[in-house]
C-alpha cells in the first residue's frame, strides 16, 4: 500500500468499529498523523489505538463535531447499540 497524502491531519476524523478491518484501517490514520478520535461498544479493543495517536472516546455522540466519521461495522443492528 502505498502513503497516505492529503489533509486528513487537517479535519477531524471519526472511526467508529474496531473490528477485523476497522482496527487496522484506524490504526494506518492514526499512525500517519491524521487527527482522529475512534469508538467501539468494546472500549478495550478501541484502546491500544492510543498509543498510535487516536483518541479513545466513550461513546458515537462524542464524535458529532468529527469532519467525517468512518463506520466499519458488521451489520446494521450494530449501529443500534
Amino acid at each position: 500500500m502505498g502513503h497516505i497524502h492529503g489533509t486528513g491531519n487537517k479535519h477531524a476524523l471519526g472511526w467508529v468499529g474496531t473490528g477485523r478491518m476497522g482496527y487496522a484501517m484506524a490504526e494506518r490514520l492514526a499512525k500517519a498523523g491524521c487527527n482522529i478520535s475512534v469508538y467501539n461498544r468494546t472500549r478495550s479493543k478501541a484502546e491500544p489505538l492510543a498509543a498510535a495517536g487516536a483518541k479513545i472516546v466513550n461513546s458515537p455522540a462524542e464524535l458529532a463535531g468529527c469532519d467525517v466519521v468512518f463506520s466499519m461495522l458488521a451489520t446494521s443492528e450494530d449501529s443500534k447499540r
